[in-house]
């Protein structure tokens, strides 16, 4: 399925972006393509329409389906799902921070541990589910143990090389900006590297804006809002109570001590979000054993999917943010079938990018040119981006 894309224009004037706008050319093609599929058929084709964050979205599917079927939880199930998710979130930063974070200063990207990286998916899924089979109405469990262990200490071994050079669990233990800062000094991993750049550019506070993070939304007060309004306004434009949110991994890694400490010094801006994605990456090991404990003893993970009148809504947290599927079954088919991603959220026309874009402060239009292209970088949209400045 075509993805689409995002326009992003604006201009340098006086020494400042102005006039920015975003136009989004992303269809919404999900919703024809499943009108009048069965469920199975639904969990079938979910996962070939998605190129990125394919994981999350047939986690979403799953959801929604067996909810609209009236089937029960399976607390021991979904946790392994959600391990999956927390796989596909990891590649997803890998490819950023690998690809992207060197090309902003001057380095070749690391495509040898980035090709590492695609081998994991598939093998945990082997692992944990029966045949593979993990997003479908008859999947089943058969976790391997050994197999799980081995390949969790490859990844994390993984992790530990390829992003901080050896130096994670120093990462690990900062808490404060001096501290931080100290551990950037001749530090050669690529997650030292353009976090110091951007001090040096005292670029830090860059896209800082008063648009605040998405606060947990509960299932039947986001039904009942949306009622009082057509969905397909809210899939293009969401907004909460009346209000622009974002909803990016910057929502997940507030509590970390020293996100904290920046997100006071520096609001929302870049070197909080960067700092935000080496945290999620360092932590999602530790998220992975958490799972295995409540596959083994079947915990009740806190999923968020509620039904009324033939309408099944899920949340998943996918690796740019929050993700909505929504669900009206009758009469055995889908009726009518909506997905709300993070970047309809993030790239909303009032949104946290267009206001952190208008925010930004260049000498000429080279500078505007790769601050945007940070910021955009770090809120990370799942479509390409075509960036004109004037």
């Amino acid at each position: 399925m075509p993805a689409g894309s995002l326009n992003i224009e604006l201009c340098l004037r006086s020494g400042r972006a102005a006039d920015v706008r975003i136009t989004s050319t992303r269809p919404d093609a999900a919703t024809r393509v499943l009108l009048g599929k069965t469920p199975e058929q639904v969990l079938t084709v979910v996962p070939l329409l998605f190129t990125l964050c394919g994981n999350a979205q047939a986690y979403a599917a799953v959801q929604v389906c067996r909810t609209a079927l009236g089937l029960p939880s399976e607390p021991a199930m979904d946790a392994a799902r959600e391990w999956l998710v927390q796989v596909e979130t990891l590649r997803e930063h890998a490819w950023r921070i690998l690809l992207d974070w060197p090309s902003f200063i001057g380095l070749a990207p690391d495509k040898t541990h980035l090709a590492a990286w695609l081998k994991f998916d598939t093998q945990f899924r082997q692992l944990l589910f029966q045949d593979g089979r993990a997003f479908r109405l008859d999947s089943r469990l058969a976790p391997d143990k050994a197999g799980l262990t081995r390949l969790l200490a490859d990844l994390s071994a993984l992790i530990d090389t390829a992003i901080f050079a050896g130096r994670q669990a120093e990462f690990h233990a900062l808490q404060t900006e001096t501290q931080l800062q100290n551990w950037l000094v001749q530090n050669p991993a690529i997650a030292a590297r353009l976090p110091d750049f951007l001090y040096r550019q005292e670029w830090a506070a860059i896209g800082q804006n008063p648009i605040t993070c998405l606060p947990e939304i509960d299932g039947q007060a986001l039904e009942r809002q949306i009622r009082n309004e057509e969905w397909a306004a809210f899939v293009r434009t969401p907004h909460w109570q009346g209000h622009c949110f974002e909803t990016t991994l910057l929502n997940r890694q507030l509590g970390w001590p020293l996100i904290g400490v920046l997100h006071g010094q520096y609001g929302n801006g870049l070197i909080v979000r960067l700092l935000a994605r080496l945290a999620e990456v360092a932590n999602i090991p530790a998220r992975l054993n958490q799972l295995w404990a409540q596959i083994n003893d079947g915990a009740v993970l806190p999923v968020d999917c509620s039904i009324s009148d033939g309408i099944a809504l899920a949340q998943v947290q996918a690796a740019r943010g929050l993700l909505i599927h929504r669900l009206v079954l009758r009469q055995g088919t889908v009726y009518d079938y909506r997905i709300v991603a993070p970047t309809e959220w993030n790239f909303h026309p009032e949104g946290v990018v267009v206001q952190g874009l208008r925010r930004l402060q260049a000498q000429n239009p080279d500078n505007l040119r790769q601050q945007a292209q940070l910021l955009v970088n770090a809120i990370d949209p799942c479509v390409a981006i075509h960036l004109k400045i004037d």
